[in-house]
């Protein structure tokens, strides 16, 4: 006997829990929905379509990696420019370069034959002053001779 008052005391417990989460569940539902009456609405079971939203979703999806190959395909583009561009500027050095050597060997050349001809000249001079020297003394010479 005493074991069916315990039996009535934990099922009343369990049908007052139950109760709760019921009406807790039907307040839930019913602010997520709000005021809208679904006895106004007739339940007809469509097969989904796109809307036009979905396939704006799947364009956009479609464009960023589009998007990310065209960037890259400029990317690559840019940088085979660059190095064409550098390539034909650093040809153009190299000629210039070799343009410029070829100036400083021939300025090198003249300036030796410079130098050459002023050593030679410098001799010349000597030779003139070192002539003048004994025509000078010859001439004394024979000044003292008579």
């Amino acid at each position: 006997m005493s074991d069916s008052i315990y039996d009535d005391v934990i099922g009343t417990e369990s049908e007052g829990r139950q109760t709760e989460r019921l009406e807790m569940t039907v307040e839930i539902y019913e602010s997520a929905v709000g005021d809208h009456d679904f006895r106004t609405e007739i339940n007809t079971h469509q097969t989904l379509q796109r809307s036009g939203s979905d396939c704006v979703k799947t364009r956009s999806f479609r464009a960023a990696p589009v998007c990310l190959v065209l960037l890259c395909v400029l990317l690559l583009t840019a940088v085979i420019v660059l190095c064409v561009h550098i390539h034909t500027k650093s040809t153009n050095y190299t000629e210039e370069r070799q343009q410029l050597l070829n100036i400083i060997t021939n300025q090198t050349e003249e300036r030796d034959q410079l130098v050459n001809k002023d050593i030679t000249l410098t001799n010349e001079s000597d030779g003139v002053t070192k002539n003048n020297y004994q025509t000078n003394e010859r001439g004394q010479f024979n000044q003292e001779r008579n």
